[in-house]
C-alpha cells in the first residue's frame, strides 16, 4: 500500500528506512517533521555513498588550495542542489555555474534513452525543482552562476577554465556531452567526478565515460562511493 505522508501517524511500525540518494536530507526534515522519532529513522543505506563523495570533495579542495590550482567550479545535473551547497561550502571562493533544465528530464535525451536501452524513465522525471529551491540551499549565492534549459546550448559562450566539474545528468548524452565541453577546458590537476557510473538504473553514464575516456585516453577511476568515478586532467 502507499499512503500519504501525513498518514504515518496512524501507522505501527518498528523502524523507516530511507533508501533513495534523490532527496534523503529532504525526506528526513519532513519526517522528523511529522512526528516520527528520529532514532526510528535508518538511512544507512544511502549514508555511506553520500558521506563518501562529500569527503572526497573536501579533501580534493583542501589539495586544490595547497597546490594553488585556479578556475571555476560547475556541476551539471543539479536537481535540488544538496550537491551544489557542498560544491559552493569547499569552495567558497570560485564562481560556481549550475547547469539543469529545472524541469526533469529532457524529451531529447530520453529518446536516445530508451531506443538504446539504457533505461525507460519518463520526460520531466526529476522536475520537482526550481531555481529558487537551489540558490536557497547556497551557503554564498553571490558566487553562483544557474544556467536554466538544455546543456550543452546552456554552456554557448562560457570562457572559463574548470578545476573541478561534477556530472550527475544521469543520462548517456548529456554525460558525453559534458565530458566533451568541461575535459578541453579543465585546468592541469583538475577533476571532473562523475555521479552514477556504477548504477544499473543508469547503464548510458557508463557507456558514455567509457566512450570518452577510450576516445581521449584517460581512465575513470572509482572514489569508494560505490557509485562515481572521477577523471584527472
Amino acid at each position: 500500500m502507499i499512503y500519504p505522508p501525513q498518514a504515518i501517524s496512524d501507522q505501527s511500525y518498528d523502524a523507516i528506512v530511507i533508501a533513495t540518494l534523490i532527496s534523503h536530507e529532504s525526506l528526513l526534515k519532513q519526517l522528523i517533521d511529522l512526528g516520527v522519532d528520529k532514532d526510528k529513522i535508518n538511512f544507512d543505506y544511502v549514508i555511506f555513498p553520500v558521506k563518501a563523495r562529500v569527503m572526497f570533495l573536501e579533501k580534493l579542495a583542501v589539495t586544490f588550495n595547497e597546490k594553488r590550482i585556479e578556475g571555476c567550479v560547475a556541476e551539471g545535473g543539479v536537481f535540488q542542489g544538496d550537491f551544489a551547497r557542498e560544491i559552493n561550502r569547499v569552495f567558497p571562493d570560485k564562481t560556481l555555474y549550475l547547469f539543469d533544465t529545472f524541469t526533469g528530464f529532457d524529451q531529447r535525451d530520453i529518446a536516445k534513452e530508451r531506443s538504446s536501452g539504457f533505461s525507460q524513465y519518463e520526460e520531466g522525471h526529476l522536475n520537482t525543482t526550481s531555481e529558487e529551491i537551489v540558490r536557497g540551499r547556497l551557503l554564498y549565492p553571490n558566487k553562483a552562476i544557474i544556467k536554466k534549459g538544455f546543456f550543452p546550448q546552456t554552456a554557448q559562450g562560457i570562457d572559463e577554465r574548470f578545476c573541478f566539474v561534477n556530472l550527475d545528468f544521469d543520462l548517456h548524452d548529456p554525460i558525453l556531452a559534458g565530458l566533451e565541453f568541461f575535459y578541453p577546458r579543465m585546468v592541469t590537476g583538475g577533476a571532473i567526478l562523475v555521479h552514477d557510473y556504477f548504477n544499473p538504473g543508469y547503464r548510458g553514464v557508463k557507456v558514455a565515460v567509457d566512450s570518452f575516456a577510450k576516445e581521449s585516453n584517460v581512465t575513470p577511476t572509482p572514489i569508494g562511493d560505490g557509485i562515481s568515478v572521477v577523471i584527472y586532467r
